[in-house]
Order: C-alpha cells, then sequence, then structure tokens
C-alpha cells in the first residue's frame, strides 16, 4: 500500500521565503508549532489515503493525460498567496489562495468524477473546494496558552498578508512516508 495524495505544488522561491519568514514567527510564539517544510508546501487536491500499488499507475495516467494534458494545456496559472487563517481551533494554520479558484474546483470535480468512474475510488464528501496552503499544524496539547491570545492576534494581523505568486501548470501524484520527524514527500512517476 502507498499514502498518497494529489497536489499542486508551489515552486516560487520568494514566496517560500515570505511563508518560512512568517512561519518562524509562529514558531516563536507556539514553540510546539509543527511547521510544513519548504519542500513541502503544496495545495492538496485530493487526499487519496493507502491505495494499492497496482492503483498508482492507473491514477498517474489519469492525472497525466485528462488533467495535466487536456484541462490546463500547457498553461501556467498565476494565483496570490494572501493571507493566514486557521481551521479547528487553530490545530491548522494556512495561507489563502486568490484567483481563478473557479478553474481550481474544475479541475478537482472532473479528477473526483474519473477517479470514481474508472477506479471506483469513492470522492470527497466536501464538494466545495476551499484552496488553502497548510503551513504549520498545533495539536491541541501542545498549545502554549501563556502566549496563545498574541498567536491569534498575529494571525488576524495577516489576514491581507500578501506572501506572493503561486504558479499552477499541473497536479501530480505525491506519495506521503510519515516519520517521527515529520512526512517525507516524494513524486509517483509512471
Amino acid at each position: 500500500m502507498i499514502r498518497a495524495f494529489i497536489a499542486i505544488e508551489l515552486k516560487d522561491k520568494n514566496t517560500i521565503e515570505k511563508i518560512q519568514a512568517f512561519s518562524s514567527r509562529l514558531k516563536q510564539n507556539q514553540s510546539k508549532l509543527k511547521v510544513v517544510e519548504p519542500e513541502n508546501l503544496h495545495l492538496t487536491v485530493k487526499f487519496l489515503g493507502d491505495i494499492s500499488e497496482s492503483i498508482a499507475p492507473k491514477i498517474y495516467k489519469i492525472l497525466k493525460e485528462d488533467i495535466n494534458k487536456n484541462m490546463f494545456q500547457g498553461k501556467n496559472i498565476e494565483y496570490n498567496l494572501r493571507g493566514v487563517g486557521q481551521f479547528n481551533k487553530f490545530s491548522v494554520l494556512w495561507v489563502k489562495l486568490i484567483g481563478d479558484v473557479q478553474f481550481l474546483q474544475q479541475i478537482k470535480n472532473t479528477i473526483e468524477q474519473l477517479l470514481f468512474e474508472r477506479l471506483k475510488i469513492q470522492k470527497d464528501k466536501r464538494t466545495g473546494f476551499k484552496p488553502h496552503l497548510t503551513i504549520g499544524r498545533l495539536r491541541k496539547d501542545k498549545v502554549n496558552y501563556k502566549t496563545f491570545d498574541a498567536l491569534k492576534k498575529l494571525i488576524n494581523e495577516n489576514k491581507n498578508f500578501e506572501f506572493g505568486s503561486f504558479i499552477v501548470s499541473q497536479v501530480k501524484l505525491k506519495k506521503s512516508i510519515l516519520t517521527p520527524t515529520g512526512p517525507i514527500y516524494s513524486d509517483l512517476v509512471y
């Protein structure tokens, strides 16, 4: 079995540096915050979970032919990363993607439909796509409540902070290996 997901990678060095600098400020406030490593910054399109090794090449082919070739058609679409937010009572900290979100929704919908029709992979229960880039995770049992109000203030003060551009040109099938020091991601290519 392979733990896998479909993602769009962040490659812009300046944007990554701004995210790293901001993540460092978050980490100073909450020392137990697990910051996403720069090489792991990505936009998740669909989390697949554990898939069999025999189905991975079929998923890869759908992404390569139906999505990257037919939908992206070699285009680079520029988005911006702006503003910080949180999910689940600050357990997930993220940056928002701004731009043609409708196109990304079409990409997600098409992937969901094709994976279901051809491979019987269940569709996500949530159909709405909220494009965001996770920059950190904070487990509830690791929160430093002495500085928690300052963390909330830092996030609120940066609701419109410009992190930079995010060029989208393809989706990738990624493998995730969980380790005690954090996940290790790699491309699955067939």
